[in-house]
């Protein structure tokens, strides 16, 4: 192992993860050690993740200087999000998880959107753009370091989501959030918020994957599963037909 590693739970945890993101058209690759940056590639392009994604891996590790060999784990935005864009970043993780024998750490972009807000205590509603008129969307709550899902992840007409909040005060994030913000505050208790901030889940996507290294919350390549919550364009319409 070519990396620091801790012990948890009786067993040696590797420190050395490439984290990737291609759910939407912001791009991500991140290599870390010990939840040390040692280099990153953010990238917002309509050009499709699949020309660029391993190309971009091995630019930064060439870089760095260090064989693929030397990542311990790989964690991957596992959805919901871009369809086509989420295929390509697992089955890309998939292969390389596989060749070099190494586990992954699937983590969702609605988690991942939380993290981008790491100060922010209370309720948090990452919304992300499904498309049709649809946002992905889920709860959380912070209270102190501790997060938990209120809501989980769901897609919904942006009316029907609302109809479920109960929440006085709520801040809003993610590019859905960005997208219905005139609905969002005009519509709804002062207490609800909209931030802005950057498309790139590269770099909040770290402290949630060293978490779950930590406690041994490793997935196999095998077992690596997408997040879509909602059928492709493509099985919805071939059911209509």
């Amino acid at each position: 192992m070519g990396s620091a590693a801790i012990v948890a739970a009786g067993r040696k945890v590797a420190l050395r993860i490439l984290s990737v993101d291609t759910s939407s058209s912001a791009g991500s690759i991140l290599l870390t050690d010990d939840e040390k940056v040692l280099g990153e590639i953010n990238l917002d392009s309509p050009e499709t993740h699949s020309v660029r994604l391993l190309s971009g891996i091995d630019y930064l590790l060439k870089n760095l200087g260090l064989p693929l060999a030397d990542v311990d784990a790989f964690a991957v935005i596992s959805g919901p999000g871009s369809f086509t864009g989420i295929r390509i970043g697992l089955t890309t993780i998939k292969g390389l998880a596989d060749s070099t024998s190494k586990p992954t750490i699937p983590i969702t972009a609605l988690e991942a959107w939380v993290e981008k807000f790491p100060a922010q205590q209370g309720i948090l509603a990452p919304l992300i753009d499904a498309r049709r008129g649809e946002v992905y969307w889920a709860v959380f709550e912070r209270v102190g370091e501790a997060v938990r899902e209120l809501t989980a992840g769901r897609v919904d007409k942006p009316a029907q989501m609302l109809s479920q909040l109960v929440q006085d005060e709520i801040l809003f994030i993610g590019g859905g959030a960005a997208q219905y913000r005139d609905l969002l505050i005009n519509c709804h208790p002062p207490g609800w918020k909209v931030a802005a901030c950057d498309p790139f889940l590269g770099r909040s996507m770290v402290p949630i994957a060293y978490q779950r290294a930590r406690h041994g919350q490793f997935t196999s390549a095998l077992d690596l599963q997408a997040y879509y919550l909602r059928r492709s364009d493509a099985e919805i319409y071939w059911k209509e037909e």
